[in-house]
């Protein structure tokens, strides 16, 4: 990241307000003559702790970046009320770095809100700071919106042009007065996001004129932002040692609805109006756009793109984690080929929610690292995905044990999704030698084999053609598990459990008293081969779940019959000593079909019903 920052302060309207709206609405629901303002961000209606969307804020998440903390309401600091004349300016000043002086429902100047305008919370950011701004601090201004929606409001007459013309310039030149007053404070360093396309809000559906109404909100949006652009420019101008950064909002909407299509279809994001993955509310963004457009800001802060990858459809593994407290960092080994490419992702509320959960339980701004074998960091990205996620490809120069780390950035928590990617194919060998150990392989990437000094399982998705132990004569009992796939599961001299899951598997148990586990739903593509069968130590495992109305235990003498199809209604295993094939018949002589599970082979084939235990 180029751009530094001691502190973030925010000043704005309902699009960057962490609570200020709420705490006061909340405020003057205590008083017995008031009740709690209709439109307040309480958490019954889904808002996150006093934000008008489903999670952070792009104002928050810029902060979390730069200083590690969301924004946090300033209230009751500066406000002053309106109606009763109570001054709430005798409480204490705000603490931190991380101030928000924004509120739902503010102009530039002050309109039929009772809440504090631009003015008013510039004051109250001079206050606060004592009249002594911090120079490396970043100071964010998000207005317009409503002064737009006074001008063309959701019942009765809008504003004719002429006036709307007068009414903007006086905006824009508010705008500009305000900004030169913290600037005067001692502000070097200032962002200032445009005037939102209020036309495309949900608030209008459904209003008298619609259209027109639509079309004039757009047209007088584009007019105000030109208006506060030509006075952000003499202000550069004037003020050539502050950095003013102007981050058009009508182009970032632009740029994230160029992202947005490329992960969802046409239909989920337009009419934006309709849409709900667009708008939380009547009004408001959902924290999903906050976050692309809190990437999209940063990217302007720094002067250059961090990087948009959109996330994998079709990863060779993916897997879901969470980040529960600040700091924490979850950490994965992977075992990884030498001279081999990856992409590794990790996916948050950029990407969209999760299953079964709310935006604001999706980790906002995820950051990954990959540590080679040794120690020595191959990889490390914060934004190189969509918006705020992370995607990093790399590519090793030896095999062995890689550790991925995953964490937030500062003090977000939330659940996350890793995907990963191989990118070379190639015929690989791996080792493992612990059960968590992952490997990365999908479909055609090759002829490849894991061998483990432990019992392992197979990954959904992992494209290992070889499942073996490392040595086959080892004596130390392994377990090996394959996955959906086909794949060969070889075991060694011990006595070893070996369960190919789905897909057609060969399984060889070398020496020992072996254990042939079948436990997943049998079908023509899921008949496995047990190369070196013996009877007189070897068992077979059947799965009461699989293998429905089996007892648990061993398998009962009448329910084991040696021929091609049963014989009685009892019959359920049947063993067809010519064909060497294994069935499991789930009604005997009744009308289901029987199925078959396996085909044997190997030293000693003198099958009996007590081979069969059901587990």
């Amino acid at each position: 990241m180029s751009a530094t920052y001691t502190g973030v302060f925010v000043f704005g309207d309902s699009l960057v307000d962490a609570g200020n709206a709420l705490q006061l609405a909340q405020t003057y629901d205590y008083f017995p003559f008031t009740t709690l303002p209709n439109g307040a961000p309480t958490s019954g209606k889904g808002y996150y702790k006093g934000r008008f969307t489903d999670g952070y804020t792009f104002a928050d998440l810029i902060s979390n970046k730069f200083v590690g903390a969301a924004t946090k309401p300033v209230f009751p600091f500066g406000y002053d009320d309106p109606y009763l004349g109570i001054s709430f300016g005798f409480f204490s000043d705000p603490s931190g770095n991380a101030l928000n002086f924004a509120y739902g429902g503010a102009q530039i100047r002050q309109g039929s809100e009772a809440v504090p305008d631009l003015d008013d919370q510039t004051d109250a950011f001079r206050d606060a700071v004592d009249g002594d701004a911090d120079p490396n601090a970043l100071h964010m201004f998000t207005f317009g919106g409503n002064d737009v929606h006074q001008m063309v409001p959701k019942t009765g007459a809008w504003m004719d042009i002429a006036a709307a013309q007068v009414s903007m310039r006086g905006d824009a030149q508010e705008f500009s007065e305000e900004i030169r007053q913290v600037i005067e404070l001692g502000v070097e360093s200032i962002l200032v996001s445009g005037v939102p396309d209020v036309g495309i809000q949900p608030g209008y559906n459904g209003t008298t004129n619609e259209a027109e109404r639509r079309a004039a909100a757009t047209q007088y949006g584009e007019m105000l932002d030109e208006l506060i652009r030509a006075e952000i420019e003499e202000l550069r101008a004037a003020h050539p040692d502050v950095n003013i950064v102007y981050v058009s909002f009508t182009g970032m909407q632009d740029a994230i609805f160029d992202q947005l299509e490329q992960i969802y279809p046409a239909s989920a994001l337009y009419p934006e109006n309709n849409s709900r993955l667009v708008f939380f509310d009547q009004l408001h963004p959902t924290a999903q756009l906050h976050a692309l457009a809190a990437a999209h800001i940063v990217d302007a802060l720094n002067g250059a793109p961090a990087g948009e990858a959109v996330r994998m459809a079709s990863p060779d593994l993916a897997l879901n984690g969470s980040i529960d407290v600040k700091g924490e960092v979850d950490k994965l080994v992977f075992s990884l080929a030498a001279n081999t490419t990856y992409t590794f992702e990790m996916l948050g509320i950029s990407s969209g929610k999760l299953p079964n959960m709310a935006s604001s339980q999706v980790l906002a701004d995820p950051k990954l690292k990959v540590v080679a074998p040794g120690g020595t960091v191959l990889a490390m990205n914060d934004d190189g995905g969509l918006g705020l996620d992370a995607n990093a490809t790399f590519t090793t120069t030896q095999a062995g044990l890689y550790t991925v780390e995953l964490l937030g950035v500062g003090s977000v928590t939330g659940a996350y999704r890793l995907q990963a990617d191989n990118l070379t194919t190639q015929n690989d060998n791996y080792r493992v030698s612990a059960s968590t150990t992952l490997v990365l392989e999908g479909t055609g990437g090759g002829t490849d084999r894991i061998s483990a000094s432990v019992s392992y399982t197979l990954a959904a998705g992992s494209s290992i053609e070889t499942l073996s132990t490392t040595s086959n004569g080892g004596t130390s009992a392994i377990n090996l598990t394959g996955n959906e796939l086909a794949q060969t599961l070889i075991g060694n001299a011990a006595g070893n459990v070996l369960d190919g899951k789905a897909g057609s598997d060969m399984l060889t148990g070398y020496g020992g008293a072996d254990k042939f586990l079948f436990s997943s739903i049998l079908s023509a593509g899921n008949v496995d081969r047990i190369t070196d069968y013996n009877a007189v130590a070897d068992t077979i495992w059947l799965d009461d779940a699989v293998f429905a109305g089996l007892a648990p235990g061993a398998l009962s003498g009448a329910a084991f019959v040696k021929g091609t199809s049963a014989k009685d209604a009892d019959d359920r295993i049947i063993y067809d000593p010519l064909s060497k094939k294994l069935y499991f018949d789930p009604d005997g002589m009744g009308g289901a079909a029987q199925v078959q599970f396996a085909t044997l082979a190997g030293p000693d084939l003198n099958i009996t019903a007590a081979d069969f235990v059901i587990t």
